[in-house]
């Protein structure tokens, strides 16, 4: 498994304020979510990113997303350069 990397991009005057997911395997930008607040805005993007993983391995390989590693839990905590990490915990 990776570790997915989020950090906050700001509103330039082109763009409104996002969120980025990054890891090897990919990454996705998400508008940033008002409704939310604190490490709930960088969840939000992790899932839509582990979302979109486990939608390519479903088409790529047949893997019912229930059964995805991907689709586990995982633990967050925040990088001296204010990014977040989030890691995933196999379960036994």
């Amino acid at each position: 498994m990776q570790a997915i990397q989020t950090k906050f991009l700001p509103c330039t005057d082109a763009k409104d304020a996002r969120i980025k997911a990054f890891c090897e395997r990919g990454s996705l930008t998400v508008g940033y979510p008002y409704e939310l607040s604190g490490d709930a805005v960088h969840q939000f993007a992790v899932d839509a990113l582990v979302e979109r993983f486990c939608d390519q391995d479903l088409k790529a390989y047949g893997t019912p997303v229930m059964e995805n590693p991907w689709n586990g839990p995982y633990a967050s905590g925040s990088l001296p350069d204010g990014t977040m990490a989030h890691v995933f915990c196999l379960l036994p």
